[in-house]
């Protein structure tokens, strides 16, 4: 017997307790040499043991069994695993979709009020515009403009078609057009108002140089006397009162009717008491006379509105007043008809109090 062999019959008396059926042969073949061993046999081995699921019913009723390998449960287990993963995973997608879907609901939602805001704002701008157009055809109908020449909507169209605000059937809002159509509208009333503000300017300073201002400042005081025949307060005949008496409180100040340049100041004892002479533009002289003090000097400069004296009873007066006059050359003319062009509802007024709040 060859010392391999021998050796493999001892192996076999030492293991003949440990290992059954061994001596007998029955297991010779899975010891074999050659056949599948360690590790991967013996998990093919555990692999190939069978189980037996038995199902019993409360009746009487046959019971039912079946066989499965533990390569069976295994596998059907990874099966099952893997479905419960990918279920789990599908309701996690889902659930952020879910997330995903409300924030984009609620910024849709929040889209959807700024829309309504913008539509508003446009609505009120509209409007705005609407009212804008119709301030600046008054204008140009105060100033005599020639309207169909300067028609600030010759190529906007009608302002008031602007304010029925709807939507298209394709859903696009129509505030974009009328905001274009709105854009034309004010880009071609600059024109108009470039006219309108020339004329203005002209007026203003011709207005400023003209003595329309009212010489009382803060007040209009009473018409005591008009310009023209009349009785004289104190000598009792008839004469011609050369220019307006605006009677009120003693010390009220006495402003210059117009930009211009303080030519004389005197004191007429018989007469105008302490008066000033103002020189303006165009011939125009103007005469403050009756004063209780004069707050200019000869020769100075004045602007229309400047405060030159204030009111007084000097010279041959009843009460505390202030004489007016208005002079253009030599000839005297009446005040009144002056200063009816700077009252509010005057051409000039009524245009600067429409357009001035657009400036």
């Amino acid at each position: 017997m060859s010392y391999n062999a021998k050796k493999y019959f001892d192996l076999t008396y030492f293991l003949g307790d440990r290992v059954p059926n061994l001596r007998s042969g029955k297991n010779k073949k899975a010891w074999r040499p050659g056949n599948k061993g360690g590790v991967l046999g013996a998990l093919w081995n555990i692999g190939r043991q069978k189980y037996t699921i038995m199902l019993v019913p409360h009746s009487e009723k046959q019971t039912i069994h079946f066989q499965v390998t533990f390569f069976t449960v295994f596998f059907v287990g990874i099966i099952l695993l893997a479905l419960l993963t990918g279920f789990l995973w599908i309701s996690l997608d889902f659930s952020d979709k879910e997330v995903l879907l409300a924030s984009r609901s609620r910024d849709l939602s929040k889209t959807e009020a700024s829309l309504d805001s913008v539509r508003d704002e446009v609505g009120q701008l509209v409007v705005s515009a609407d009212v804008f157009k119709e301030s600046v055809n008054n204008a140009i109908g105060i100033l005599e403009f020639d309207e169909n020449a300067n028609n600030p909507t010759t190529q906007g169209g009608d302002l008031s078609s602007l304010l029925s605000i709807k939507q298209s059937g394709q859903g696009t809002l129509t505030e974009i057009t009328d905001l274009k159509a709105l854009r034309v509208t004010l880009e071609n009333s600059t024109s108009a108002l470039e006219n309108i503000s020339s004329i203005l300017v002209g007026q203003k300073d011709l207005l400023s140089d003209i003595p329309t201002r009212w010489p009382l400042k803060g007040v209009n005081g009473w018409t005591t006397q008009v310009f023209g025949p009349s009785i004289h307060p104190i000598r009792k005949h008839w004469y011609l009162h050369r220019g307006l008496d605006l009677a009120f409180l003693y010390g009220t100040p006495i402003v210059s009717t117009a930009n211009g340049k303080v030519v004389k100041i005197d004191y007429d004892p018989q007469g105008f008491g302490l008066y000033i002479d103002i020189q303006h533009n165009y011939g125009f002289k103007t005469r403050y006379a009756h004063l209780q003090r004069q707050l200019v000097e000869l020769g100075q400069p004045v602007l229309r509105g400047d405060v030159i004296g204030t009111m007084g009873n000097s010279g041959q007066s009843t009460g505390a007043h202030l004489h007016y006059e208005v002079m253009i050359g030599t000839q005297l003319v009446d005040p009144i008809k002056f200063l009816n062009m700077a009252k509010t509802n005057s051409p000039t007024q009524q245009v600067l109090s429409k357009l001035q709040r657009y400036q």
